[in-house]
């Protein structure tokens, strides 16, 4: 009985081992889309919707904040003078795919699928459905540029 005991207790420490590692921390590629997402502002240049003619934003549109911890906000701003027109509006985000890939804000009920994203520049793929699970649902391109 004792060495069915000790076999169970070895069988148990070489199953815990084999266990992955502990969730709720980012790896090293994680963490870079955080910190490049969440860095800058982001000015929207260009909306592409389907059967409309694409529109390129000269001079005013929305700016984009992403916090690292998960809130946000947006507004429609003269880009010249700063002057905003309305109020912001405030969301909370989150991705919902493991590789960060697609980006889920709450008071727009919008997904973002990251087409590009680097320190400079933000292109998405806008939806009212996640793009990954619903490939058919309507999109539009969105292009924005990182205010310094």
């Amino acid at each position: 009985m004792k060495q069915i005991h000790h076999f169970i207790i070895i069988l148990a420490c070489v199953f815990l081992s084999s266990c992955e590692e502990r969730t709720g921390y980012y790896d090293s590629d994680q963490k870079e889309i955080i910190s490049i997402l969440t860095g800058v502002e982001w000015k929207q240049t260009y909306e592409a919707r389907p059967n409309f003619e694409p529109t390129v934003f000269e001079g005013e549109g929305r700016i984009y904040k992403f916090n690292a911890n998960g809130t946000g906000s947006y507004k429609w701003e003269n880009w010249s003078d700063g002057t905003i027109t309305g109020e912001p509006v405030y969301f909370r985000w989150t991705f919902t795919t493991d590789n960060f890939s697609v980006i889920y804000m709450d008071k727009s009920e919008q997904f973002w699928l990251i087409d590009r994203l680097t320190p400079y520049e933000l292109s998405v793929t806008s939806a009212f459905q996640d793009p990954v699970i619903y490939p058919n649902t309507d999109k539009s391109v969105w292009r924005f540029e990182a205010i310094r």
